[in-house]
């Protein structure tokens, strides 16, 4: 960025140029001289003269003035109001008027006229005025002379301004397309930072559901490669038996089973291993997890070594039925991530919708889920009314403060989360951890985009996304604030306006 500086050079040369082409026809020292000669002979010139101490007004703005006032000796200031103050205008001295439009034009002054020091002037009325033209063509020669000296004066000065004016405003034009191209290229940083720190989180965000849906479609495929070697086997066993009916029941039974407690698995596998010893255990355990309808079922071929096979095809149809249970288990755990994916990151509309926030922060939950392996979650979502809202970037908000819960526990502790309403005009979320907390200091930078939380070797983002995630709460006319949790930790508390229908 260049000198913002004006260029002085080319305005002293203006100023050269202005003055050699409007030379003074009278000398103002030596008129003044003229006049003090005077006055000792002239009673109307000594009556005129008038004495101001220092900080006296001798004409306000705004105010009808009827006096045109010759400086003599000292100086005055000049000054226009304006934005609750008085801004300096000109300085006056000897030889200068004061007041000459308003006292020719009869319009309210201009500026107001402070004397600086004390001033000795002359202070001609309009019948004085007259007097002069009239009765004393000398005096009266002098002082138009002093007239036009002033006014050509004041025009070379008008002159003057207006080429340091073109000047500047060049200047400025220039500072001011350079400005311009700055913030463009500040803003065009600011969007590839916030675009990084969206890739980051959506690297979290990846990584989370690929972890999520890895073990359904793992569970899947075992479910798969087992049917696809049994049912043929189990097809043509049961083809040869006189009733089917049999393999249909145990199949059914098996994938509709119903997951027993542990402790009672334990007990009748225990039993059944007293009672059937000839049965091997992997087959008892299975037998183990059937409940008693299905048990009385299959106990008349347990006890008989000759009905050893028709009791493992028995077997294998009740597992047959347990992994195409999986099947359907896998495949509609798999539907649900991708429904809850597609709602968390539901595109931003033109219109804001009406949602209950609670269902962002569990479908975070589970898209982030590979975070929480080892956190303990203590969540208290009451019912709350509903926030019109861009959904997507909310959404963004709970990810972003919870991944910096886990990354400040090290995916180790406990984090809360609760919710609440206040007076039915505000809901709040509260998200806190165990971590190490936040030093003061460092609190009141945290939301600042220029104040990065990740080190060097930070995993992922840029550290940023607090800032962001303020930029999207204030949008919806909420706020964001981050303060010590009771117990250790930090908590950010998120308040959002409640949606109100409009009549």
């Amino acid at each position: 960025m260049s000198d913002s500086r004006p260029d002085t050079s080319r305005i002293e040369r203006a100023r050269e140029i202005v003055t050699a082409s409007t030379q003074h026809n009278y000398d103002k020292g030596s008129v003044i001289a003229r006049i003090k000669e005077l006055m000792p002979r002239s009673e109307m010139l000594t009556g005129l003269k008038k004495t101001y101490e220092e900080g006296e007004i001798i004409i306000k703005e705004n105010q009808k003035n009827d006096k045109l006032y010759i400086i003599l000796d000292g100086y005055i200031a000049l000054m226009k109001a304006g934005a609750g103050m008085n801004t300096p205008i000109d300085m006056q001295g000897p030889g200068d008027f004061i007041g000459l439009l308003s006292f020719q034009t009869g319009e309210p002054a201009f500026t107001t006229s402070r004397a600086s020091t004390r001033v000795n002037m002359l202070c001609i009325d309009h019948k004085s005025f007259e007097l002069f033209l009239t009765r004393y063509p000398d005096i009266s020669k002098i002082i138009q002379g002093l007239i036009f000296s002033n006014l050509s004066e004041r025009y070379r000065r008008v002159v003057t301004l207006h080429v340091e004016v073109a000047l500047l405003s060049k200047q400025l034009e220039q500072e001011r397309n350079q400005l311009q191209k700055a913030i463009q290229e500040l803003e065009k940083t600011r969007n590839l930072l916030i675009n990084q720190e969206k890739m980051a989180t959506l690297g979290e965000l990846t990584a989370g559901l690929a972890h999520e849906i890895n073990n359904p479609a793992s569970a899947l495929l075992r479910s798969v490669d087992y049917l696809i070697k049994s049912l043929p086997d189990l097809a043509e066993r049961a083809s040869a038996l006189p009733d089917t009916g049999l393999v249909r029941f145990f199949f059914e039974a098996g994938f509709n089973r119903e997951i027993g407690s542990s402790s009672e698995v334990r007990n009748r596998l225990k039993e059944l291993t007293i009672a059937y010893p000839h049965i091997l255990r992997s087959n008892l355990r299975v037998l183990a997890e059937m409940n008693d309808q299905v048990i009385a079922k299959i106990k008349p071929f347990v006890s008989k070594k000759e009905h050893q096979e028709l009791l493992l095809l028995l077997i294998e149809a009740y597992q047959s039925g347990i992994f195409m249970s999986g099947i359907k288990l896998s495949t509609s755990r798999i539907e649900y991530l991708v429904k809850s994916l597609k709602s968390y990151s539901r595109q931003t509309g033109a219109e804001p919708e009406v949602t209950d926030i609670r269902e962002g922060i569990r479908e975070t939950l589970l898209i982030i889920g590979n975070r929480l392996n080892d956190v303990e979650l203590i969540i208290d979502l009451p019912e709350i009314p509903m926030v019109q809202c861009f959904i997507g970037e909310i959404n963004q908000v709970w990810t972003n403060i919870i991944i910096n819960a886990c990354d400040a526990m090290n995916d180790r502790g406990k984090l809360f989360i609760t919710c609440g309403s206040d007076n039915s005009d505000i809901v709040w979320v509260r998200i806190g951890d165990t971590g190490p907390g936040i030093p003061d200091l460092i609190k009141k930078r945290i939301f600042d985009s220029s104040y990065t939380t990740k080190t060097a070797g930070g995993d992922f983002g840029l550290g940023i996304g607090l800032a962001i995630s303020k930029g999207i709460v204030e949008k919806h006319r909420g706020t964001i604030h981050v303060q010590d949790r009771e117990g250790g930790g930090a908590e950010f508390v998120i308040k959002l306006p409640v949606y109100k229908k409009t009549k």
